[in-house]
């Protein structure tokens, strides 16, 4: 059961449509996003065309480029310590092509996911410092590491963070709140209390990303070069990381897609070649779905230098060596997810987990690196934050992701005193615990928890509704100045009601997509294509006109008057050189029409 909610507004249709050139559909979608004057929507749609803020108001970021500018000027070594995500990967790119860029005798380290989790860790420090560095430059990870910078600290060496997690706050006795920071010598996020940065949504990378122009800016040199080389991995970063698909990471995304086509990376093209896509005009979803996936595939199987290393080689054969390693490993991940899928449900299972608030799961069974991936197929299942502990051991690690409406971090922050470590955002989160506090940790965050029934609800906010015969190619065409679409800018979401069934096909090598074929209540004919499997379907059509029905409906030779109301996107289908409009089913309902 879901919960469909039909967005309104009360702008002035009118004048919107004007100024979406006579679109009455674009206005409306604009108008129910917050988009409620000609000036907000002229804004919207010429974001592209705007300024980023100055990067100096970050704070330390002035900090932090003085002491990159000194460490290249006294030739210090200095190491780029990453992290083994797509946000981590890009990051440690973009450091390290501005370090090098002006001189920097400049390494990377990212640390293996399994052998030493996530962030900065004691035995890595050592072994830096042990190699001659004395400075680093943690991007996306750090925040948190208060322990490891202060042994960099003793060990005489100078810290820069770059990241944008959330940043640690205690509680005074008199219940006021503040920031903790770790003592690093310059501390970039723009989620700090104290941060005058209008824009706090970055990735890792993005931060990054505005580090290298202060830079450039401070030493007075000409950034547009390399700016056109780092566009591509800032925007591979903000859509991988799924935060917000607006303001200046909208910008970003916007403009490094259009740099995409003219990249001469070799890392870039490889890829783009390997999983495919050559020829194609790369959008987000080619990065969120498609590339990224590769790239994420080498820190959770193998290493992220892998990933790393293909995007700095300047060889042609090598990056189409390293991109055809990642597409591999990218199969294998998929592989282990699938059977990680289906420990994880054996588990809620026989542990009648499925009615928690919070599903807190331990399977030893299942590999680490792909605890997170499948803790969102879980939290998308039962819609239930999630957190996944793989492990046999006293220590287990783990990952969580959150639905709308409950805080994770702010959840695991309650529960700190069971952690060994924890961090991350407020729908995602990595924690290591003892084994031992792992049924302690799972009464207290659902004893904490304040979701309601209604709460663990999925719901599908509408923004039009719109029969399929409007749905046509040139209105996809027009969707496409909304993109890229991504977290609170996603890609619209129509309705239709009462749409006869006339036929259905189950389609793909699984045997997991089904088209329809349905007739309107104006009595024209349309397709749409199913990708959630027939499971669904088949139990709804069942239970409520009997299994004869099913097989009438794939045989294409159903009486019955089944009808039902369908959610659905619009977008443009590329096949054999040909455009077509392709209408995809979210989500769908019996209606009310049908008499049952």
């Amino acid at each position: 059961m879901a919960k469909w909610l039909l967005k309104q507004s009360s702008a002035n249709m009118e004048e919107l449509t004007r100024q979406t050139g006579g679109d009455p559909v674009l206005a409306r979608i604009l108008a129910v996003r917050g988009f409620k004057t000609a000036e907000a929507v002229a804004h919207f749609m010429q974001e592209d065309s705007a300024d980023l803020a100055s990067p100096l108001l970050f704070a330390d970021m002035l900090t932090a480029v003085q002491i990159a500018a000194d460490a290249i000027e006294a030739q210090c070594k200095c190491v780029v310590y990453g992290d083994y995500d797509a946000d981590g990967v890009m990051s440690t790119v973009i450091l390290f092509n501005t370090l090098q860029s002006l001189g920097c005798d400049v390494h990377y380290y990212i640390p293996n996911r399994v052998a030493e989790g996530y962030g900065l860790n004691n035995q890595a420090v050592h072994q830096l410092q042990e190699q001659g560095v004395e400075v680093i430059f943690a991007c996306d990870n750090g925040i948190s590491a208060f322990a490891q910078v202060e042994l960099a600290n003793s060990l005489g060496m100078t810290v820069v963070i770059l990241d944008h997690h959330a940043v640690t706050v205690e509680y005074a006795e008199d219940g006021k709140v503040f920031q903790k920071l770790p003592p690093a010598d310059a501390v970039v996020d723009a989620k700090r209390v104290d941060c005058t940065y209008p824009f706090k949504s970055y990735c890792a990378a993005g931060v990054c990303y505005r580090f290298s122009q202060a830079l450039y800016d401070y030493l007075e040199m000409d950034w547009t070069q390399l700016q056109k080389q780092l566009l591509p991995f800032a925007a591979f970063a903000t859509v991988c990381d799924l935060v917000e698909m607006h303001g200046e990471n909208r910008l970003l995304v916007k403009r490094g897609l259009a740099a995409i086509p003219t990249c001469e990376n070799p890392g870039i093209r490889a890829l783009i070649a390997a999983t495919g896509l050559q020829g194609r005009e790369i959008g987000a979803y080619h990065i969120g779905y498609i590339l990224g996936p590769c790239v994420n595939a080498a820190g959770r199987l193998e290493t992220a230098d892998v990933a790393v290393e293909l995007f700095l080689t300047t060889n042609l054969d090598r990056a189409n060596q390293l991109a055809n390693r990642l597409v591999d490993l990218n199969r294998q991940r998929r592989q282990l997810t699938e059977n990680g899928a289906k420990i994880a449900e054996a588990t809620i299972v026989a542990q009648n987990l499925a009615q928690d608030k919070v599903i807190v799961l331990h399977c030893t069974q299942i590999s680490e690196s792909v605890a997170g991936i499948i803790a969102g197929r879980v939290k998308e299942k039962y819609h239930r934050p999630t957190i996944i502990l793989v492990g046999d051991g006293d220590m287990l690690r783990g990952s969580g992701r959150s639905i709308e409406g409950y805080n994770i971090h702010d959840g695991l922050s309650a529960c700190r005193d069971l952690l060994l470590e924890f961090g991350g955002h407020p729908m995602a989160a990595g924690l290591s615990i003892s084994a031992d506090n792992v049924t302690t940790l799972r009464e207290r965050l659902n004893a904490q928890c304040r979701l309601t029934a209604e709460d663990m609800l999925p719901v599908y906010r509408i923004d039009c509704p719109l029969i399929p015969a409007a749905a046509d190619l040139q209105l996809a065409k027009r969707l496409l100045l909304l993109e890229p679409f991504g977290k609170d800018n996603p890609a619209p979401l129509f309705v239709a009601t009462s749409l006869r069934l006339v036929r259905l096909a189950v389609l793909g090598k699984e045997r997991n997509v089904i088209r329809w074929q349905f007739q309107q209540p104006d009595g024209r004919f349309g397709e749409a294509i199913d990708f959630s499997g027939q499971q669904q379907l088949q139990m709804e059509i069942a239970q409520h006109f009997g299994l004869t029905v099913w097989r009438d409906l794939l045989a294409g030779s159903c009486k019955q008057n089944v009808l039902l109301d369908m959610i659905y996107t619009v977008s443009i289908n590329h096949f054999n050189g040909r455009e077509s409009v392709q209408l995809q089913v979210v989500s769908f309902r019996i209606s009310k029409y049908s008499g049952v």
